[in-house]
């Protein structure tokens, strides 16, 4: 792309996240809702995005005080895990403008840092799973949350899962392909029995078309609602059938959809161990690099017996 020699903010912010259109989707998302404006949902806007907020200014005519006042707004009433996005990639964003030769000032400086938050790893015993999946009284909701907690999938490999992606084996075993993931890569992910069993009991209640999604919902709205074999269930749906079923129960954790995915791993992990061939294996079910699975799942914790070894380290 030719370099304009004095762009406006949202030309230089189009330039830039035209270079992130190769990344991850999301990875995209986060710059592009930062710098342009996105939809969040339900959930209210939180400030002005960049393009709008210095809406038909050139970007060298911008002042780091100016940056300063654009990133407080941006961020006013986000967590802190919201704050540490939006800085990071804000600055990041600033710093390729300078070094494009957009605006002489350092633009990234006032933007103050909030350090990346502690991830919170919570996950289930499988006694507390079963305790769970047993509160959920509406079979389809139930159909769902067992599809995650059995499979350690992300909520919207999920929901995106048609009947077509499944095949059974002739040794009677199940494996679900799912064409794309976060990853953009197809992987392949064999299933327990009782999620094969649940394939043919919902089968046989649905007769569903190849196309038909297998974790399903309803129609229309409100007491109007009727369930549709057709009618994919959306993330929302199951996260809050699993805090019905959390409160049922009175369990302290919060559950969602990604603690079913945690506690896929860790449980895992607890049973099986930390060797290559396990973790291999937890990396081709979950779709999560061998890296990051140790990192996140696999902890390692010193006693006083293990540093004794250190007395005598390098003896005669």
């Amino acid at each position: 792309m030719a370099q304009r020699r004095n762009p406006y903010a949202v030309d230089v912010a189009n330039e830039f996240l035209q270079l992130k259109l190769a990344r991850e989707p999301k990875t995209y998302a986060a710059y592009s809702g930062i710098l342009v404006g996105s939809e969040r949902g339900t959930k209210k806007p939180l400030g002005l995005p960049f393009a709008v907020y210095f809406h038909n200014r050139r970007f060298d005519s911008l002042e780091p005080g100016e940056t300063a006042l654009w990133f407080s707004q941006r961020v006013r009433g986000g967590s802190h895990a919201t704050k540490h996005r939006i800085s990071k990639n804000s600055r990041a964003f600033l710093r390729w403008a300078r070094e494009r030769g957009y605006t002489k000032h350092d633009l990234a400086s006032p933007i103050p840092i909030f350090p990346s938050p502690k991830p919170r790893v919570e996950w289930l015993e499988w006694s507390d799973v079963h305790q769970l999946l047993a509160a959920i009284p509406e079979y389809r909701y139930r159909v769902a949350t067992e599809w995650l907690f059995y499979t350690g999938c992300r909520v919207e490999e999920a929901v995106a899962a048609t009947h077509r992606d499944l095949r059974e084996r002739n040794d009677g075993r199940w494996q679900w392909v799912i064409p794309d993931s976060k990853t953009h890569e197809p992987r392949a992910v064999w299933l327990p029995d009782n999620l094969g069993n649940l394939i043919r009991d919902t089968r046989r209640l649905n007769t569903p078309k190849r196309n038909w999604p297998i974790l399903w919902d309803c129609d229309g709205r409100g007491f109007g609602r009727t369930e549709n074999p057709a009618a994919k269930i959306s993330p929302r749906t199951i996260n809050a059938a699993l805090e019905r079923a959390r409160d049922a129960i009175n369990l302290p954790i919060h559950v969602t959809a990604h603690v079913a995915k945690h506690t896929y791993c860790t449980n895992w992990v607890t049973q099986y161990g930390d060797g290559e061939i396990a973790m291999e294996m937890l990396r081709r079910q979950v779709g999560t690099s061998v890296e990051v699975l140790r990192r996140t799942y696999v902890h390692i914790t010193l006693n006083e017996t293990d540093w004794l070894q250190i007395r005598n380290f390098g003896a005669r």
